[in-house]
């Protein structure tokens, strides 16, 4: 069964959706329903994409075994996800995969799509008592809605995740890109423009994610405190929004206004509009700028500098990493970042502390640079 995501956009409106068709064309009910659940229930569109990627996969999968979703086990579900470690091209009906063929797809993507397998069997668990709630009972973590297991208490205390799901995905989690400082200014200075320039020495300047960033509003920006305001908003026109719906304040530097001064005085102008980041160089000018075109921008930035990890995400990382190596604590790092919790940022900036045990090592003396490379 050929299954297609569909990117549907409504006549006259901003607000994207998305579909799962199959091979005639018609969306796949059970998963119509349950993005249509998520969407009402004021999830960001890229999750909403991202979900249906992940059952468009799995509902290919369950043609190929010709099984219902309604009618699997668990350990009918691992198979799946042993399904999923193969190369695409290696998925077709019939096909063998020699041993120690390398696994195709990140753990952190297999999680990914764990989650979104979860979620779905939660909800649909939740519509007919005939549907098992499946990887939803045991991964409470990453739950839709308040659904609360029966009897889950009984489980406190015992075996780990491990023990109870034969399709648990150990994390392996990639080291996250960072830019020297160097590199940094070399990539502001491949921008011709002061609004991009502005762009990335907010995203270096501040931590904001992308999708925080292309949301904000001049009000958000608050100069005599050297403030910004991260809000989060469902209305946005170009579809940003803030993770987890968190609000925060992220204190800024003098120098980050300056250039915000800059660009409103060369490029902006008497443009009336409430988005600090616009199309002002293509159509449809004063509309709100996009991840599309930061993905467009990003391309050219690293064309101009060379640089292979040049991403939204890496002045983010880079952000971060910069204030924990000059000892600001974690937890408000992570109150920074908008984390739900310390943990998260421990667990994404854990590579840190081995690093610098070993610096201060070598520089008290105790290890060299020779003992080092070894």
């Amino acid at each position: 069964m050929a299954l297609s995501v569909q990117r549907l956009r409504p006549p006259g409106e901003e607000r994207v959706s998305f579909t799962v068709l199959d091979s005639n064309g018609f969306p796949v009910t059970a998963i119509e329903a349950f993005l249509t659940f998520l969407e009402a229930s004021g999830a960001s569109p890229n999750t909403v994409a991202a979900y249906a990627y992940d059952l468009k996969d799995f509902f290919t999968w369950l043609g190929q075994v010709d099984l219902g979703f309604e009618d699997l086990s668990i350990e009918a579900v691992s198979v799946f996800f042993s399904w999923l470690r193969r190369p695409k091209a290696l998925r077709a009906p019939g096909v063998f995969m020699l041993a120690g063929t390398d696994q195709a797809v990140e753990n952190s993507t297999l999680q990914r799509k764990r989650a979104a397998l979860a979620s779905f069997y939660r909800f649909h668990s939740r519509r007919d008592a005939a549907v098992s709630a499946l990887l939803g009972e045991l991964d409470g973590r990453r739950g839709t809605g308040s659904f609360v297991p029966m009897l889950v208490h009984t489980r406190r205390g015992r075996a780990g995740r491990d023990d109870r799901s034969p399709i648990h995905i150990p994390a392996r989690r990639r080291r996250p890109d960072t830019l020297s400082e160097a590199e940094v200014a070399r990539v502001i200075a491949a921008c011709p423009r002061r609004r991009d320039q502005f762009l990335i020495a907010l995203l270096d300047g501040s931590g904001l994610r992308i999708s925080e960033a292309l949301g904000l509003r001049h009000g958000d920006l608050h100069l005599r405190r050297g403030e910004v305001h991260v809000v989060h908003r469902d209305d946005n026109a170009n579809g940003a929004r803030v993770k987890g719906a968190k609000n925060r304040v992220v204190p800024v530097g003098a120098d980050l206004f300056e250039r915000y001064a800059f660009y409103m005085e060369d490029e902006y102008g008497a443009l009336d509009c409430d988005y600090v980041f616009v199309n002002l160089f293509r159509a449809p000018i004063g509309a709100a700028m996009t991840r599309a075109s930061v993905a467009d921008l990003m391309r050219r930035l690293r064309a101009a500098t060379g640089i292979a990890a040049l991403h939204p995400h890496a002045f983010r990382h880079t952000y971060a990493t910069r204030l924990l190596r000059k000892g600001v604590p974690i937890d408000v790092v992570a109150s920074l970042l908008g984390h739900k919790s310390a943990q998260t940022t421990a667990e994404t900036y854990s590579h840190l502390g081995v690093e610098d045990h070993r610096r201060i090592l070598i520089e008290a003396g105790a290890m060299t640079e020779r003992e080092q490379a070894c």
